[in-house]
């Protein structure tokens, strides 16, 4: 049984699969199966999976009809056989000593759960990208105390910490043994409920601050009136999932944390219809319409937007939201 799965999915991005499958390959820890999956490509990722199958014993093919990310992560996952499970993008890549750096820790403390820091890199720079939660290990109660409180949505109105599934590395009992799998045929926030219910079933956690061994690759994508049509759909998938799971947690109470949520997704919403091509009076009738939703209009009376940890400038801005006055205005492009 090999120490670490490593599950790549891949869909058309045969421009940066090989600089992903070489970081991989090249890594110092070599205790490893990488798990290929071809998720219905039309470009040459096919191909280059194959011959990267054929080159090294460690890597498995798998090819399937195109589903989503979701989808071909779970079907990664569920042919998995190591005692860690990990996931790659295949537009990123990793550092030469990313892996070995992690299981450092992993045998040091006997963990659940290692995370790292990543580097986003851009078409014109490069950024490190960390979070505000403390370094170093957590016992059980250390997670409950300390990371329970922003476990599923920081306080700010930001993402939790394990929103980067790739930047995590976690024993696979947690997911096997609890049938966890991503939700399928979501492609938009699906990575933060993940991460979130693999920390809720961590009993051991270590945050490797500062240590960025992981290349996030950002690509210009603009809003497209799909993503309009089936964009909340996904946000409010990933909070009814959110709602059902944390609500069976007896030892803490994550229902302002799922208000808080909720709230981030309108934020995020309401950026990508305001980005969008669409004309002003279909973007406040979209808009308007989720305004008077019931579980809308819940989490707004639930949630304090003064207590909010946020900027004078966003919570005007709330407010506005809230109370549909100068939607126009803020749906301006600017």
């Amino acid at each position: 049984m090999p120490r670490l799965s490593i599950v790549v999915p891949v869909y058309n991005t045969e421009s940066y699969l090989k600089r992903c499958l070489d970081s991989i390959v090249g890594q110092s820890f070599t205790d490893f199966e990488l798990i290929l999956v071809d998720d219905g490509s039309k470009d040459n990722s096919s191909v280059i999976c194959d011959r990267y199958g054929k080159s090294d014993d460690r890597i498995k093919v798998i090819h399937k009809e195109n589903e989503g990310v979701s989808i071909a992560r779970n079907t990664g996952m569920t042919v998995a056989k190591g005692e860690y499970l990990t996931v790659v993008d295949s537009d990123d890549w990793l550092e030469t000593e990313m892996y070995q750096s992690m299981f450092k820790y992993i045998d040091e403390y006997e963990l659940d759960v290692v995370m790292c820091d990543c580097i986003k890199e851009y078409s014109n720079k490069s950024e490190v990208y960390t979070h505000e939660i403390r370094p170093g290990f957590y016992s059980l109660e250390q997670i409950k105390n300390e990371y329970y409180p922003h476990l599923l949505m920081m306080e700010n109105v930001e993402y939790p910490a394990t929103i980067s599934n790739y930047l995590i590395v976690w024993r696979r009992s947690i997911t096997s043994d609890n049938n966890l799998q991503y939700l399928g045929g979501v492609r938009n926030s699906e990575d933060l409920l993940f991460g979130a219910q693999i920390m809720s079933l961590a009993r051991s956690f270590y945050y490797m601050k500062g240590q960025a061994l992981y290349h996030y690759c950002i690509r210009d994508n603009s809003a497209s009136n799909s993503f309009l049509c089936n964009g909340w759909n996904d946000f409010k998938q990933v909070y009814t999932e959110s709602i059902r799971f944390f609500s069976n947690i007896d030892e803490y109470d994550f229902g302002g944390q799922t208000d808080i949520l909720l709230l981030f997704f309108l934020f995020n919403y309401f950026e990508e219809v305001r980005h969008s091509d669409i004309c002003q009076i279909e973007k406040r009738n979209i808009i308007n319409k989720l305004l008077v939703d019931e579980t809308i209009q819940r989490m707004f009376m639930n949630v304090r937007i003064d207590r909010l940890p946020i900027s004078w400038k966003q919570k005007i801005k709330t407010y506005m939201i809230k109370s549909g006055i100068g939607i126009n205005y803020l749906l301006r492009k600017r």
